[in-house]
């Protein structure tokens, strides 16, 4: 029975379970409340925001009673700003409940069993993880603000005094910046009267923190300042490698693939991952954990060895060269953004596909294989699916090396696999299949289907690449059964 609830009612909650995407998780009877702001072991004061036939939606308001769970968090912005919703909760038992989460979504979403669930990949340190902010630009009582949109707020942006989960370097650059708007008296974004100037500063930091790249997203024309804005970011910050400046004279709210110029320096950074250098464009994706990252790659090398070593055409530990090894698997990289996964692999592979729709990562990666003296790699921009089917009809022609894979190796977008790539990829029947997800509840679905063209997942990994939320990254291996 559902109970009599409205709008706005304050209720008391014991929370005693968490969900996909954070909120705690309470009962009335049977009816369902999720909870934002509580975790299990809460016994809450929470205010009804959304009804609906089958549950509701509350925040808490006052914690009446703390779970043994908690602990304290550390940023003066929690519970306002919504980015580390997970912040006061002990970090083991955010594992516990991530891990729980992959297994969950396999099972219940995906209906699988019996694959081989291994202990979930963790950080050390939990903290000062991120090398990318998307940082929101807004107008206070002291000129601009740089910072972050509160949870369902497009209309303005919290002043932002510290982050811990930022590499120092970009909070560091956000201060710089937000001096220098305030010092040449240039407003933020107003989105409900579309007017303003500055809308995003995006930062991004490589090799641990000793590289910088800002891009400053105005609305359309000329940076007033500019060559003060180069100097000043200069003197405070020697690690800053490139100043793009780019334009939106939109209404969306977007800092990607806008067109831009570069005012000082390169468009670009170099990362170093899993034994290759990289060059990552200003607005190109890569994952914002470096350090995980290290370690996602490692599972996924393990991966394919273990493929190659069980019925590959030859070994990943065959000699190798500047080009590549002389022989071991072939492997196609789909969504291969900018060669990062694939690349990494090539010195062990006998030859290495990667297939991409972005245009710029496509071309990041042409340049990353040169970067680092790869010559058995192969990059296709396009989507997916639509690549694999003019494969199939005989309209596109791969090159030879790479025209029949032994392992697929796919790291699709949060959305997961399309059914039209499902239908293509399981068509292709290699072998093996390694599936990096960022979404567990889409990863399941999309396993369940390939079930369909005889593949079954053997087992999985998680990875904590983003401590202190309730997003958790996975690496799956699936084998083609005779």
């Amino acid at each position: 029975m559902t109970p009599r609830l409205q709008k706005n009612q304050l209720v008391d909650l014991s929370v005693t379970n968490l969900a996909f995407g954070g909120a705690g998780i309470a009962k009335i009877g049977e009816f369902v409340v999720f909870v934002t702001g509580a975790v299990p072991g809460d016994v809450v004061s929470a205010r009804i925001t959304k009804l609906k036939k089958r549950h509701a939606e509350a925040r808490a308001e006052k914690i009446l009673t703390p779970s043994p769970e908690r602990i304290p968090h550390r940023c003066s912005s929690f519970g306002a700003c919504g980015g580390c919703v997970w912040q006061g909760l002990d970090y083991g038992v955010q594992l516990e409940y991530k891990t729980r989460q992959v297994r969950e979504s396999l099972e219940h979403l995906g209906g699988l069993r019996d694959f081989e669930m291994l202990p979930i990949a963790s950080m050390t340190d939990p903290w000062r993880y991120r090398n990318r902010a998307d940082f929101s630009i807004g107008t206070g009582d002291k000129g601009a603000v740089i910072g972050f949109r509160p949870p369902g707020r497009w209309d303005s942006v919290l002043p932002l005094s510290e982050c811990h989960l930022l590499e120092t370097g970009l909070e560091q650059a956000r201060t710089t910046v937000e001096a220098w708007l305030r010092d040449e008296g240039l407003p933020g974004w107003e989105p409900r009267r579309g007017e303003g100037f500055a809308r995003h500063l995006l930062a991004r930091s490589a090799q641990g923190g000793s590289e910088l790249l800002l891009s400053l997203v105005t609305i359309p024309g000329e940076l007033p300042g500019a060559a003060r804005l180069i100097d000043r970011l200069r003197s405070a910050h020697p690690q800053l490698v490139g100043l793009v400046h780019a334009v939106n004279g939109g209404r969306a709210e977007i800092s990607n693939g806008l067109e831009s110029t570069t005012l000082w320096g390169r468009p670009h950074l170099l990362e170093k991952v899993a034994g290759i250098t990289l060059k990552v464009s200003v607005d190109a994706f890569f994952q914002t954990n470096t350090r995980m990252t290290e370690l996602l790659y490692g599972l996924v090398h393990q991966e394919v060895a273990l493929a190659a070593a069980g019925g590959a055409k030859g070994a990943p530990g065959a000699a190798a060269t500047s080009g590549g090894a002389t022989s071991g698997p072939v492997i196609w990289d789909l969504y291969s953004g900018v060669g990062s996964i694939g690349l990494s692999l090539a010195r062990r592979a006998r030859a290495v596909l990667g297939i991409e729709a972005t245009p710029a990562a496509v071309e990041d990666a042409w340049d990353n294989t040169r970067l680092n003296g790869i010559e058995n790699a192969f990059f296709v921009e396009g989507d997916v699916a639509k690549v694999l089917r003019e494969v199939a009809d005989g309209v596109r022609e791969l090159p030879e090396p790479v025209r029949r894979p032994d392992v697929i190796v796919v790291d699709p977008p949060r959305a997961g696999l399309t059914e039209k790539s499902i239908t293509r990829i399981g068509e292709v029947a290699a072998p093996r299949i390694v599936y990096v997800s960022c979404n567990p509840s889409t990863m399941g679905p999309n396993i369940s289907r390939l079930q369909d063209y005889g593949y079954r997942l053997e087992r999985v990994t998680p990875v904590d690449m983003f401590p202190h939320t309730p997003h958790v990254e996975c690496v799956g291996s699936l084998a083609l059964e005779d």
